[in-house]
This record gives C-alpha cells, sequence and structure tokens, in this order.
C-alpha cells in the first residue's frame, strides 16, 4: 500500500492538479479503474483505441511524480513500436499539462527525466539478450510490455521471471513497492499464447476493455463512425473475427492463421487404462534444446492415434537418454523407435542401436517442414487423443502462419520440442495405422432400411397369421402315455 499512500500524498500537495493532469481529467472510466489498481501484477486486454498506452504512460508519470528517484520501464517489441506507441505519447503529456521533463534518446534506449529525479525509460525488448540490458536499472518500481500477445514465450518469461522480478528485488527489500504490468491485444489463435498464460495465474488482476468504453471520443455516434473507419482500413466488416479480436477484445480464433487443425472437442480425451495392442516411440533430440520422447498407442480396426506419455528433458547425455528409452521399450514393447538424426541425432542413434541391439531403431524420414504438418493435420482428422495436461496440447495451438499465408513461413510462438515430434509420428505410422471403417453411401443406408422394412412387415405378417388362426383342440389333447408301448 506503499504506492497508494505516496500518490493519496502527491494528489494532498498539488490540490486538484491545477495542471489539468489528475487521473479524473485525463482518463475514461475503463482507464481510471486500471491506473488505480494497486496489484502488484495487472493484465490489460484491450482492444484497438480503448487506449492502453494513454494509461500506460499517465500511470508512469503517477509513480514516477510520487516517487522521487524511481524509474519506471515501458517495453515494445521494436524500437519503431515504442516510438509510436510510447514516446509520442510521453511528449504528448509532457507538452500539453506542463510536466517539465527532459527527454533523450540514448543509445540503449529512450526516456524521459522528471524534476524530482525519476525516469521513464523506454526499451526494445525481441530477445533474451535485449531483455539482459535491462538489468542495470536501479529502483524500478513500474513496469509495463505492451503487445505481449506477439511475445514468445520464451523471451516474455524470460523478461518478466529472470530480470523484472531482479530489478524489483532492490526497491521492495527497502519496503517498497513494485508493479507489473502486461498489455495486448487476443492472440489470433485463440486462447493461448503469453499473455494468456498470464492472465490465468493466480493474483493477476485482469482488464479487459474496448473503444466502446473511450468516452474521450465523443458520443456512441462519434465512436460507431470511429469503428467504421478501422473495419474499411482492415477491409473487414462487423460479422469478422478480426473485428470481435481487435475491436471487441473477444478471445475469438482465427482458424485461417493457424498451422495446426487441432480441436478440443475431438482431439482431447483421457488417456485410458487399458492396452493398446501396438505401440511406437518417437522422438526429436535436441543439440542446444531438449530432447522429447513420445509414446504412441493404438489398437487393431481404430485408426486413432493415442499420445501415452512424453518425455522432455533438458540437458541429458545419451546415456540418460537411453535409460529414458530403456523404461519405456521395457514397458511398452514398441514395434517402431524412430529418432531425429539430425545435427548430432544420427551418432546418438548409433550409439543407442548398439544399445538395444535387434530393436528397430532408425532415423525418422523428415520430409519438407510443410508435408510433416499436412501429415500431422491429417492424423488430427482421422483420429488422434491427447490428454488437456499433456505438454504436446499446450503447445499444439500456437504456432501460426505469418502473415496468415498458409504453407509459408511459421510463427512458433514460443520454441517447443514436442510438437516436431509429433509430426514425425504422424509420417512415420501413416501407413501403419488402419483405415477407419469405410463411410456408407446414402444409397446404400436408403437400401438397408428397405430391406429392414421388408424383415419387419414379414415378421409382423408372420405374427398375424399366427394371430388369427383357429384354435384346434386337438394339438393340445391329452395322450396317452402308454400308447405306443404295448
Amino acid at each position: 500500500m506503499e504506492l497508494e499512500a505516496a500518490i493519496d500524498e502527491l494528489l494532498d500537495l498539488v490540490g486538484d492538479e491545477p495542471d489539468g493532469f489528475s487521473d479524473e481529467a485525463v482518463l475514461h472510466l475503463g482507464q481510471l479503474a486500471i491506473a488505480r489498481c494497486q496489484a502488484p501484477t495487472i493484465i490489460l486486454v484491450g482492444g484497438r483505441r480503448f487506449g492502453k498506452s494513454w494509461v500506460i504512460c499517465k500511470m508512469a508519470f503517477n509513480i514516477a511524480r510520487a516517487r522521487a528517484g524511481v524509474t519506471c520501464v515501458l517495453i515494445g517489441a521494436t524500437q519503431g513500436s515504442i516510438s509510436r506507441i510510447f514516446w509520442r505519447t510521453l511528449k504528448e503529456m509532457d507538452r500539453d499539462y506542463s510536466l517539465g521533463c527532459t527527454f533523450l534518446k540514448g543509445v540503449e534506449g529512450w526516456g524521459a527525466t522528471l524534476p524530482n529525479g525519476s525516469q521513464v525509460i523506454l526499451l526494445p525488448v525481441d530477445s533474451e539478450e535485449a531483455a539482459d540490458k535491462a538489468r542495470g536499472l536501479s529502483n524500478v518500481a513500474f513496469v509495463a510490455v505492451d503487445e505481449s500477445q506477439r511475445y514468445k514465450s520464451s523471451v516474455l518469461n524470460y523478461l518478466v521471471l529472470d530480470v523484472i522480478k531482479a530489478m524489483f528485488i532492490d526497491l521492495r527489500a527497502k519496503g517498497g513497492s513494485a508493479q507489473l504490468l502486461l498489455a495486448g491485444t487476443p492472440n489470433p489463435a485463440g486462447k493461448v499464447g503469453t499473455l494468456w498464460d498470464y492472465m490465468t495465474r493466480p493474483g493477476a488482476v485482469v482488464f479487459t476493455g474496448t473503444v466502446y468504453d473511450n468516452t474521450k471520443l465523443g458520443t456512441r455516434e462519434a465512436i460507431e463512425k470511429v469503428v467504421d473507419e478501422m473495419l474499411s482500413e482492415e477491409g473487414k466488416d462487423r460479422e469478422s473475427t478480426w473485428y470481435r479480436r481487435e475491436i471487441l477484445a473477444e478471445w475469438v480464433v482465427e482458424l485461417a492463421h493457424r498451422v495446426y487443425s487441432f480441436n478440443d472437442e475431438t482431439n482431447t480425451e483421457a488417456i485410458p487404462a487399458k492396452r493398446f495392442d501396438h505401440y511406437a516411440i518417437l522422438g526429436d533430440i535436441g543439440v542446444r534444446d531438449a530432447d522429447a520422447l513420445a509414446t504412441v498407442g493404438w489398437g487393431d480396426g481404430d485408426p486413432t492415434l493415442w499420445l501415452v506419455c512424453e518425455d522432455i528433458r533438458r540437458g541429458q547425455d545419451t546415456l540418460a537418454l537411453a535409460d529414458v528409452l530403456g523404461l519405456r521399450i521395457e514397458e511398452y514393447d514398441p514395434i517402431l523407435v524412430a529418432l531425429d538424426g539430425g545435427g548430432l541425432g544420427l551418432k546418438v542413434i548409433l550409439t543407442l542401436q548398439k544399445l538395444f541391439p535387434g530393436l528397430p531403431i532408425r532415423a525418422v524420414n523428415k520430409p519438407p517442414v510443410n508435408l510433416q504438418v499436412k501429415a500431422l493435420n491429417d492424423r488430427l482428422h482421422r483420429g488422434f487423443k491427447c490428454s488437456k495436461d499433456s505438454q504436446f496440447y499446450k503447445e499444439i495451438r500456437n504456432p501460426t502462419w505469418v502473415d496468415g499465408i498458409v504453407n509459408g513461413k511459421i510463427d512458433e510462438n514460443g520454441h517447443s520440442d514436442i510438437v516436431p515430434t509429433m509430426r514425425y509420428a504422424a509420417v512415420e505410422l501413416a501407413y501403419l495405422l488402419p483405415d477407419a471403417p469405410k463411410s456408407k453411401t446414402e444409397a446404400e443406408i436408403e437400401r438397408e432400411r428397405y430391406i429392414e422394412s421388408v424383415r419387419r412387415g414379414e415378421r409382423l405378417a408372420r405374427l398375424g397369421r399366427l394371430r388369427d388362426a383357429p384354435y384346434d383342440p386337438e394339438e393340445f389333447a391329452d395322450h396317452d402315455a402308454t400308447e405306443g408301448y404295448e
């Protein structure tokens, strides 16, 4: 609550903010609720023209003005984006409300220094190396990351967990408070990705806002005109998923952007306890990344492929990999073990072949990636099941086609070791899995119905004849048991 007390103290000193820079004066009600929130972690999911950058800059100035000598950091993906999103807004606020800031474009980052010595620093971060540049900052009281949905999970996790948390330590050690705000719009791939992951973590306070909350734009009629202009610029209408996602900030799926046709309803199910008739083990051997083994199973006469278990481990050597593989071979007796032979993988495979003589261990067949993708999508349609607790389930929906161009470049939205492994499984097992039962044509179904109706009619007729037949008393007459035995 130290931050809240400091802001209240500042408001007492300046009274009714003669410069007109009070929250009530410059923020609409949706922004005001965010600016007044004291939670350590805030998630802001905002549609276009809600005013995300405006409220972020206002919060940074609030904290910087309230506490002398602190640093507020505003982070964007590129120098161009932070210049467009934050730099112009900071300078506009300083000009319009006479905040007395000194602006400087430095090599390591751009920034504004306030009269009390506090700073607002702008940093472009698009990699772990770029994130490390923030480590030298001290007394960091506020960090905001914009367009969080665009970050790879590995980069944003490193930025938040390894860098930002460390930046907060010195201030919190002195009894101060620090605040993190992650802002962005919903992911085109749906309820997946970095921003959604942080939204669902305990302790985070989530705000959602749209252009319709922005009363600073004027009347509802004026806002609708703004929306019409945005739709016209993008060539979209109000029935499009773009409108629902970018304007209404809804987590709707842009199926055209997804690389994999994964469906929660048809592709997820608890793994049954029964043993399958056949098993196979596929693997992606990492040089720098983790090794990923996938054990899959299927039954005779059923084309459904089940992801039975995953073994994903980083930093293990060939012998450690052999130990894990040996346990799975003993448990499942696979008919096939196929591993990625790229990089140093081929040497690893040769070693494993010597350690497990007699087993069909070999390198996977690796066609071009777009054909691997096609094979996995075909398997997802024909029959595939995995648990919602699996790592594959968490990562399969992340990849998207760059600019929505199918079979173009893939944006992984975070590295995955298990998804390539399952692509190999789809390729390798395409001709081993049984075909689905042949679906009947409408003519065949109609013929079966006709035959069944004829048989039903015959049965009813037979029952009718028996019911209407005259009673024959001799049929049930008593007979002499000794008759014929004299």
